[in-house]
């Protein structure tokens, strides 16, 4: 039966493939998803060697090539899908040459960081959903590729493997896709006692492809999307571990006062003197479940901001005479005041964890109640000096 697969809003459809000497995966991917699943593919973007990119060229790009056939035979008007030499990413070693084979651990950890690279650039792209094919190429290109969708992959971004009938798979030469009207091929079956080819004609009909949905734990929302694109695959999944590893046993949230910093694990971040009080004040009125608080009951704590900020200042420069907080009468001004910092705070938080679920547990919910899930914080004035107060 014919499925039809239907995506939410007007968004591209990018069909993107790892290959090696075989591109014909690229026309029978294609096939499966226009002709049987319906999908309206707008562009082909292919990760290969120098060898698979020689393979593309002669094959299938080109007036006379399968791509231009195909195009021509399912009545794909001219420009409707984008697929080029421009659309072929090759593949560097580590001294930025072409690579012609994946031949060495060299190679490899070459071709990983590209392809996460790669996958990671086009994720970020919300007007494109990507249509991974790990069928092609070294078996490891396929799961560099594979892993590069674990870590960056969205809800839509969908990774197969493509199925032929293994006389076509093995047997059959120049069979790039099932043509709209039947045709047979060649098949060869093996050899006579006198070493001579034997062949055997195949319906086109028996090419049985089927695309398989292959099913990849989404971790992107749990360990950010926003993954810096600096980091090669094997530091993005080093990265992603920890953060795994956080989530399962968050570690304490330590303050040093003197300094304006804030540590979370491995993490570090520094803050103004003003955001470290709001923080530090926060942490201690409403931190752990069940302890949020509205602006009114924040607003008649006031006066402990103005004591944190006090305290700081005699650990920097000494103190003022008097602060803002301690001057405030009226609950709106607090809300004007405290409510951009707590912005900042958020934001702060994020750019140094991470848009993830391990920042949810140190930001600042906001709403009709204030609250932070994490319990577990230390404040100290100064390295190994602990801030002893009396007031929460």
């Amino acid at each position: 039966m014919t499925r039809r697969t239907v995506y939410k809003g007007a968004r591209r459809c990018v069909l993107v493939a790892v290959v090696g000497r075989t591109p014909a995966i690229i026309t029978e991917t294609l096939w499966v998803l226009e002709q049987l699943q319906k999908v309206h593919v707008d562009e082909i973007r292919v990760i290969t060697t120098s060898e698979g990119q020689r393979a593309i060229t002669d094959e299938l790009l080109g007036d006379d090539g399968q791509f231009q056939c195909y195009c021509r035979e399912y009545a794909v008007p001219s420009g409707r899908l984008a697929f080029s030499t421009k659309s072929i990413h090759l593949l560097l070693d580590a001294r930025c040459r072409p690579l012609d084979d994946i031949r060495s651990s060299e190679d490899n950890n070459a071709a990983a960081d590209q392809i996460y690279s790669l996958i990671k650039q086009w994720t970020q792209r919300p007007e494109e959903i990507l249509l991974c094919s790990a069928a092609g190429g070294r078996k490891t290109l396929g799961i560099y590729l594979s892993m590069a969708l674990m870590l960056c992959g969205r809800a839509d971004d969908r990774l197969m493997h493509i199925l032929v009938a293994p006389e076509f798979e093995t047997g059959v030469r120049g069979f790039y896709y099932p043509p709209a009207k039947e045709r047979s091929f060649r098949c060869f079956t093996g050899v006579d006692e006198s070493g001579r080819p034997l062949y055997r004609n195949v319906s086109s009909a028996d090419a049985a492809l089927e695309l398989a949905d292959i099913p990849y734990p989404k971790l992107r929302e749990i360990i950010g999307g926003e993954l810096p694109l600096e980091l090669g695959l094997t530091a993005a999944i080093a990265h992603s571990q920890r953060i795994l590893g956080y989530l399962q046993a968050p570690p304490k949230l330590l303050m040093q006062l003197d300094r304006g910093v804030v540590q979370v694990g491995v993490f570090q971040f520094s803050l103004s003197r003003q955001l470290m009080a709001v923080y530090a004040f926060m942490l201690l009125q409403v931190s752990g479940v069940g302890r949020s608080k509205n602006i009114d009951e924040l607003f008649a704590a006031r006066l402990a901001l103005a004591r944190l900020e006090r305290t700081m200042d005699c650990l920097r420069q000494g103190e003022q005479e008097s602060y803002a907080w301690e001057r405030m009468k009226d609950v709106d001004d607090f809300r004007a005041r405290i409510g951009p910092c707590i912005s900042k705070l958020n934001r702060a938080i994020t750019q140094a964890l991470g848009n993830n679920r391990l920042a949810e547990l140190y930001r600042i919910s906001t709403g009709r109640a204030y609250g932070i899930q994490t319990a577990d914080f230390q404040i100290d004035e100064s390295k190994d000096r602990p801030w002893l107060h009396e007031w929460q």
